[in-house]
């Protein structure tokens, strides 16, 4: 049986076509209107065989859950580390930021910070999730803290913030956009992302702040 903690590891091929099932479900209803039923008529996996791969039906909703969480921000991270790999140059690395920050916060993407917060709230009152997406999360952080490591070093963001609070920073305000999402009058989407562009210039996306500062250990 599949431990809470082999969530981010690719899983044995029926347990990978529940979860997919899973996942293919939850974009037309919430978490907790899938049924048990649902995923199993419409994976063909028979009802021994989920309880083989997972603990119980809540524990692969629960794994389905984190690797929606996970979706946007593996891909965002590869990204910023292939660039970093590639290129000396900060303008670049900039446009790469931005563009990405772009997707990960535009309007449409409103289901996608609505999920994320979904998982937060279940972690808080779910043991086992909370374990599980607690080692997610800092897997996510780490990645994104590396990223701005790097770019601290070759002196293209302000040393004067951690790598980590950096990293922290980034997922609060693009989780935060979700505020806006359910407000009366929400900012357009131009606004909002020429704000956020503007928020990373200023304060750490910017080679005039690194000029005879060390950066943070």
């Amino acid at each position: 049986m599949a431990k809470a903690s082999d969530y981010q590891n690719q899983l044995h091929p029926t347990a990978e076509q529940l979860i997919a099932t899973a996942l293919e479900l939850m974009k037309s209803k919430p978490l907790d209107k899938v049924t048990v039923e649902e995923v199993l008529n419409n994976s063909g996996v028979a009802r021994s065989s989920l309880y083989h791969h997972f603990e119980d039906f809540h524990h692969l909703m629960e794994v389905a859950l984190i690797r929606r969480f996970t979706k946007d921000t593996d891909a965002a991270i590869a990204q910023l580390f292939t660039t970093a790999d590639d290129t000396d140059s900060f303008d670049k690395a900039r446009e790469v930021i931005h563009e990405w920050s772009h997707f990960i916060q535009d309007v449409g993407r409103r289901q996608n910070r609505m999920a994320r917060i979904v998982a937060i709230a279940t972690a808080d009152r779910n043991e086992r999730f909370r374990d599980m997406l607690s080692k997610e999360q800092q897997r996510i952080t780490d990645g994104y803290a590396e990223v701005f490591r790097i770019g601290q070093e070759r002196g293209w963001i302000n040393p004067r913030l951690t790598p980590v609070f950096l990293a922290t920073l980034l997922q609060a305000y693009t989780v935060g956009r979700a505020l806006d999402d359910v407000s009366a009058n929400s900012l357009s989407n131009e606004e909002w992302l020429s704000g956020i562009d503007i928020l990373q210039d200023t304060f750490f996306l910017n080679p005039e702040l690194t000029k005879g500062i060390n950066p943070p250990q």
